[in-house]
């Protein structure tokens, strides 16, 4: 912990999506920091191009009002009540603490962290001693910003840079272009106790995700990598006949057409709109699993990125057992108990029978990865040390 309460700017995304994956994320910085003891601010800034996604009618609409009562109830339950400010070109208007006290806060804060980079940089926004972005979209981010003067000159407003890429700041991963940055990898950090579920070994081997984005696919290396999962799953969909008995969940936004053949196929196929409109039901449905079954983008599998989801860190705080597509995060993390990284649908076969074989011991061992690996006092106090302030 740093030697004095610290003032930190968390700019994120949260009322422009406010589901379940992406609402917890940036609610893990912000308690998280929180409990170090610092007084945390979160920045949201729509311009007049971010309109807020309402999963009442399933598409961007103009009033942000409710993003922005998700928001404002998360920060009650946690102790930041009052703690934001979202300002909307769209609506003409800002909402939270007023321009001025969020002008105030920013002049005398020690960081400006940025959260994924979604945040327009205006001046009032860069005033903190310290800028630190946090990359959670390892190789789409480094290769915009090769390729994108717009995004480096944005990048490089910050001094201090993370990936979410584990192994991307050692330069062995090929084809990937770091710009000149200082990278340095950060586990998604999670407050633990946020997600105490019991010993109960839970049903099904679930995942919450969307079937496809056709626009963020790249060109690496001479080679078109997908950023699609509905590929990946398109061959492997044979899965749950190789698993009797074994509840194989597919909770997708977006599947459509393919939904009723991966049903006949034997999945259980499911609406991840339903499961992520509330935070708190996307919570429990994490904690009613037995395990996280999860395929990983090609840009990350291909060039062993060692990219790790903050949904998956989840599942393992909530004790439950990790097995996902290698993206070669198992340089960093153990593997083989409570995290398998699998290749391939036999070794898929073989990480399920596993924890089919002893659920209790691989969700313990989950548990102890997330203690060890991503604690969210280890994660940010790790941050802070690293930017100068710890």
């Amino acid at each position: 912990m740093s030697r004095r309460p610290l003032r930190i700017v968390v700019a994120g995304f949260f009322v422009g999506f406010p589901l379940g994956g992406q609402a917890w994320m940036v609610l893990h910085y912000l308690v998280g920091l929180a409990r170090l003891g610092h007084e945390v601010l979160f920045v949201e800034d729509a311009s007049d191009w971010a309109y807020p996604f309402d999963p009442a009618v399933g598409h961007g609409v103009s009033d942000s009002s409710h993003g922005r009562a998700v928001l404002t109830d998360m920060l009650a339950r946690h102790g930041l009540a009052g703690r934001s400010f979202y300002r909307s070109d769209i609506e003409g208007r800002t909402f939270g603490v007023s321009p001025d006290e969020m002008r105030r806060f920013c002049a005398q804060a020690d960081l400006f962290l940025n959260v994924s980079g979604v945040v327009p940089l205006r001046e009032e926004y860069l005033a903190p001693r310290v800028r630190a972005f946090i990359d959670t979209d390892p190789v789409f981010t480094q290769v915009k910003i090769e390729r994108d003067q717009g995004m480096r000159d944005y990048v490089l407003a910050h001094e201090h840079f993370f990936t979410y890429g584990l192994n991307l700041p050692s330069g062995g991963v090929p084809d990937v272009p770091l710009s000149g940055l200082d990278w340095r990898p950060l586990a998604p950090p999670v407050v633990l106790d946020l997600w105490d579920g019991g010993v109960s070994p839970g049903r099904g081997y679930t995942t919450i995700g969307t079937w496809d984005a056709k626009d963020r696919d790249l060109e690496i290396g001479g080679r078109r990598l997908s950023w699609r999962k509905s590929l990946k799953y398109e061959a492997m969909i044979d899965l749950p006949s190789r698993l009797p008995g074994v509840e194989l969940d597919l909770t997708m936004s977006g599947m459509k057409e393919a939904a009723p053949r991966f049903a006949d196929a034997g999945w259980i196929v499911r609406d991840a709109l339903e499961m992520s409109a509330d935070p708190y039901v996307y919570r429990d449905y994490i904690l009613g699993s037995k395990a996280h079954f999860s395929l990983a983008k090609d840009q990350n599998v291909l060039l062993g990125s060692g990219w790790f989801s903050d949904r998956s860190a989840s599942y393992l705080a909530a004790g439950k057992p990790v097995i996902d597509e290698d993206t070669g995060f198992g340089a960093v993390l153990p593997t083989g108990e409570g995290l398998f990284a699998f290749e391939g649908p036999d070794a898929a076969v073989a990480a399920i029978r596993a924890v089919e074989a002893d659920p209790v011991r691989h969700g313990r061992a989950a548990r102890k990865i997330a203690e060890e690996h991503f604690d969210a006092a280890k994660v940010l106090s790790g941050l802070l040390a690293a930017v100068g302030l710890g």
